[in-house]
């Protein structure tokens, strides 16, 4: 599974690497690049709640597939508002809030997580 979420990652930094470089002054190009991007996270955030669904209780997919969950969808709620409604600056700065919040919530919930592991994993 990490070997999956490992190649996906990069070849997400490719992908967006790739588009931002034909996407520079180009606002079509942005845009149907934006709308792939958004499908590739959206498959990948149907993707891990279908693994998650399916994983084993207290194995390690059933511990890190949540967190990639929301992190796709903190990525979605940033990117759908660019796409659907391009003219609303307002909508989309509200979406880059709330995904900002959503993302500060997740790395936060696993700080503490990671903190009370190492502190279970001492007293044994």
């Amino acid at each position: 599974m990490m070997k999956r979420i490992l190649v996906f990652a990069i070849a997400a930094f490719a992908l967006g690497l790739w588009g931002g470089m034909r996407a520079w002054q180009s606002a079509t190009v942005a845009v149907t690049f934006q709308a792939g991007l958004a499908f590739v996270i959206a498959c990948n955030l149907l993707l891990c709640l279908w693994l998650w669904y399916r994983a084993r209780p207290g194995s390690g997919d059933a511990i890190v597939l949540p967190s990639v969950a929301l992190m796709s969808a903190s990525m979605l709620v940033g990117i759908l508002p660019r796409l659907l409604w391009p003219d609303l600056k307002g909508l989309q700065l509200a979406g880059t809030i709330v995904s900002v919040i959503v993302v500060t919530v997740l790395l936060t919930i696993q700080i503490r997580h990671r903190l009370r592991l190492r502190r279970n994993a001492r007293a044994a």
